[in-house]
């Protein structure tokens, strides 16, 4: 008989990274040989239906839908991705939570699946996380820092580490070639620029783009603008004289478009996660821990911090990143044939709660 799997997640929000996450889940469950029909919680569910065929889709906040799916669930997984912080609200975090609690309530068997945790700074969120979590029958983790915080905070149950199911979706490189081509960059050097907007850094963000597009001027590359959210993203990128690839918000083709640049400069953490798997060395641009412990965990240096750092350190990242990119690459292809492999993991202990 087919299993029965909910997903709980920021889907259908547009977000690349996102989206790649519930692509990620998809195919790490296929590849540990779960056969299951997929439900995703979704804040647009014709998009996600449309956009991820093969799944079913209830409105994320409508509570009689979601109620019905999670009763014919077998197993309601939250994750990937950042669910649980409070970083600028803790009402996110609370909704998840939720969605566990109500399964949990039903008697249905809970997952939270490569979840990158954090920051916590409430206690009463960390106290609610904690809770629930010890209520959850699998934990898994995308990284060492996610584990310590949910230890820290009283979370009992076995904490497995894993890496972020994003690893395993393959790349579209013929359509990120086509997109490429008509933005007139076809058989350049491309540096790509993945930035995103952040409170109280409108001014800087526009200058870090201005001196991309001006170091890759020095180096004789093309500075080249590839949005994770493509309307937010986008308009940073407005007015620079940048080229922006439009990839109309797949997956598939976005990681392509990365995988075919020689640098990228990243703010979003899934610009970073795809141009590692892909072998391509990056400078991080810092806003949120998630970055700099993804940057550290790759070997990728310190990077910058958004609205702090000058624009010449910036600057003097890119060069020196581009001078060394050769080195830095081999580096990251052995490190990221590791996290694929450990992306896979979380699939495995899906298939052992639901067989």
């Amino acid at each position: 008989m087919l299993k029965r799997i909910v997903l709980s997640g920021y889907y259908g929000f547009g977000n690349i990274g996102d989206e790649a996450v519930m692509e990620g889940v998809r195919a790490t469950l296929n590849e540990a040989g779960v056969d299951a029909g997929i439900t995703v919680l979704s804040a647009d569910p014709e998009r996600t239906m449309r956009e991820h065929p093969g799944v079913e889709s209830v409105h994320r906040y409508k509570l009689a839908p979601v109620i019905r799916a999670i009763m014919q669930a077998d197993l309601v997984i939250s994750g990937g991705g950042s669910l649980f912080q409070d970083a600028t609200s803790a009402r996110s975090t609370y909704y998840y939570l939720f969605v566990l609690r109500l399964a949990q309530v039903l008697r249905r068997r809970t997952m939270a699946y490569a979840q990158g945790v954090g920051p916590l700074n409430r206690e009463k969120v960390r106290v609610a996380v904690a809770k629930t979590l010890n209520r959850t029958d699998v934990i898994s983790v995308r990284d060492e820092g996610s584990k310590a915080l949910l230890e820290s905070i009283g979370v009992k149950r076995e904490v497995v580490v894993a890496a972020d199911p994003s690893f395993v979706v393959e790349p579209d490189l013929k359509k990120a070639d086509t997109i490429i081509t008509q933005a007139g960059l076809g058989g350049q050097k491309i540096i790509g620029v993945s930035l995103r907007p952040w409170h109280g850094c409108e001014e800087w963000l526009r200058d870090a783009a201005l001196i991309t597009a001006e170091a890759c001027d020095e180096l004789g590359v093309r500075a080249a603008f590839i949005p994770m959210q493509v309307a937010e993203d986008s308009a940073i990128g407005n007015g620079t004289g940048v080229p922006i690839l439009r990839h109309g918000g797949d997956v598939r083709t976005a990681k392509g478009l990365i995988a075919r640049c020689e640098l990228v400069v990243g703010m979003r953490l899934h610009s970073l996660i795809f141009a590692a798997g892909a072998g391509i060395p990056f400078v991080p641009v810092i806003y949120d821990p998630k970055v700099s412990s993804f940057a550290a965990a790759v070997d990728m240096g310190q990077g910058v911090e958004a609205g702090s750092s000058k624009p010449d350190e910036l600057k003097r990242h890119i060069v020196k990143a581009w001078e060394e990119r050769a080195s830095s690459k081999s580096k990251l292809i052995s490190r990221t044939v590791e996290l694929r492999d450990q992306a896979l993991v979380p699939g495995k202990l899906a298939g052992k709660l639901l067989y």
